[in-house]
């Protein structure tokens, strides 16, 4: 063989080995074959964290598959059709997650514990976000949610005390027991006219809670001044606890059982005249000292954790049985004491006396803000009436527990606060069937004519195989020990040596 010959021969060796070198290769980073796929689903991620990118083969994330791991960002594919149960639990490093359309069902408590957490865009085409999916995610603060969802879990988001607000989507139909329980700095929650089943316990915890507004139209629930009523506005549901006073609605027949719970910054309440009924543990863990109750009253439940300073209340009425029975301080308004009601006008000035919130209006769909009133020189005029209804203004009293100056011969009302009326607003409620319950405890809100919450998403099926794919999509990061060589330098080196061989064995064929 010509020398000729073996320098082409080496040239064309050398050509394919250069080639081989400039051709795209995989990446050697933390993470490569840290993943355990089989049949499409990962069900393990030993990595060393930081960013990572889920390959396109799987379909879906298994159960507790990144739990605990120190992952930064995770990157979802469309691929992905499911997410089983604590799939990133106690990832505390996660700052934010995109959960793709194509993810059809979820597991329960998904992110649970992700404390680092603070943005969720949720493309997903689930019809439900499952129980405990974001509880914990304490820096959670931005949630989108898809408007194909109709239903929230028990306690979804509980726990979420950075999330301030929250437009519950168009199209829900039920929120569970303790959702959005211990949101602490949730102050505002918009619930759509769709929804027609709240838990008991839904805000419970959430002591900033000021506000809830319910859509018009909503054929079970209705708000006013902030409070939750149902669809008729005849019974008083739930009074957010970061209120600081209240004035109920004037046409409230039944104050419901956990209405006033954790309310611990309302402490005077007066009740308007046409309530007939005061449900069990309506008043219970509150914070009201000066209770005023109506003559329409006939029936009042047991409160446990309650411990008024006094109940205002006419002689031979409930409101007098229910005092004497539980040992409360009982003041008549109509015996001739200090707080005999009196057709004259005067007008007193407060010295020191609990702060008031007078939630305005007869329009059941009304969207009034409610106004504070400050505890410190409120004037009240008394205008004959004892009782708030029809929207009167009620003045201070003389043996008011609110430090108000003696005003004799006013309204039998609580001083501290003056209500002012008026407020105009949203569209009257619907006249569909369906009266609230005012249960307690862990019981639903829910009336009649709701339709049911559906189902938590499924768990992700798969088997949990040892094998290892063939494919996988690596972190960014480097990791000490992680680094392998890849086989194609062997082949590489080896092509360049046999060149070089060729070249050597033809110069000794020469020199012979």
């Amino acid at each position: 063989m010509s020398i000729q010959k073996r320098k082409r021969k080496f040239a064309v060796l050398l050509t394919l080995a250069c080639t081989m070198m400039i051709m795209p290769r995989q990446r050697v980073f933390a993470g490569e074959e840290n993943m355990t796929i089989s049949g499409g689903v990962l069900t393990a991620y030993n990595g060393g964290g930081g960013s990572v990118t889920i390959p396109s083969e799987v379909t879906s994330i298994g159960a507790g598959a990144f739990s605990g791991k120190a992952v930064s960002t995770v990157s979802i594919p469309a691929s992905v059709k499911s997410i089983g149960d604590s799939a990133f639990a106690n990832c505390s490093g996660l700052s934010s997650i995109t959960i793709p359309g194509s993810v059809t069902s979820m597991g329960s408590g998904v992110f649970a514990g992700c404390s680092g957490l603070t943005s969720v865009s949720m493309q997903a085409s689930v019809g439900s976000i499952p129980a405990s999916t974001f509880s914990n995610c304490s820096s959670l603060s931005s949630v989108a949610i898809s408007t194909g969802v109709r239903s929230i879990g028990s306690g979804a988001f509980s726990g979420c005390s950075s999330l301030s607000s929250m437009t519950v989507p168009s199209g829900v139909t039920s929120i569970g027991d303790s959702a959005f329980a211990n949101c602490t700095r949730l102050s505002a929650i918009a619930i759509p006219a769709s929804t027609t089943s709240i838990g008991g316990s839904a805000f419970s915890g959430c002591s900033s809670l000021a506000t809830i507004k319910v859509g018009a139209g909503n054929s079970v629930y209705a708000s006013d001044g902030g409070c939750l009523y149902n669809a008729s506005m005849t019974t008083l549901l739930k009074v957010p606890v970061g209120q600081s006073g209240v004035s109920i609605y004037s046409g409230t027949k039944i104050i419901a059982s956990g209405a006033f719970s954790g309310c611990s910054r309302v402490t005077s309440l007066t009740l308007p005249s046409g309530l007939t009924k005061i449900e069990s543990g309506a008043l219970s863990g509150c914070s009201v000292k000066s209770l005023t109750i109506p003559r329409a009253v006939t029936s009042i439940g047991s409160q446990s954790g309650w411990s008024p300073d006094v109940i205002y209340g006419y002689s031979n009425s409930a409101a007098e049985s229910f005092a004497t029975s539980n040992g409360y301080v009982f003041s008549s308004l109509d015996g001739g004491s200090s707080n005999q009601e009196s057709s004259s006008s005067n007008s007193s000035t407060s010295g020191t006396g609990s702060t008031s919130v007078t939630i305005n209006g007869n329009d059941p769909g009304s969207g009034s803000t409610s106004v504070n009133v400050g505890g410190n020189g409120n004037s009240g005029n008394n205008g004959g009436s004892s009782q708030n209804g029809g929207g009167s203004s009620n003045g201070n009293t003389g043996n008011s527990s609110n430090g108000s100056s003696g005003n004799n011969g006013g309204s039998g009302q609580n001083g501290g606060g003056s209500a002012s009326n008026g407020n105009s607003g949203g569209s009257a409620n619907s006249g569909s069937s369906g009266s609230a319950n005012g249960s307690s405890g862990g019981s639903s809100y829910v009336s009649n004519g709701g339709s049911g919450s559906s189902s938590g998403g499924a768990s992700n099926s798969g088997a949990y195989s040892g094998t290892t794919s063939n494919s996988h999509t690596l972190d960014d990061t480097p990791q000490t020990g992680d680094f392998s060589i890849d086989p194609r330098l062997f082949l590489i080196m080896g092509l360049v040596l046999i060149g070089c061989g060729f070249i050597i064995v033809g110069k000794r064929q020469e020199r012979l």
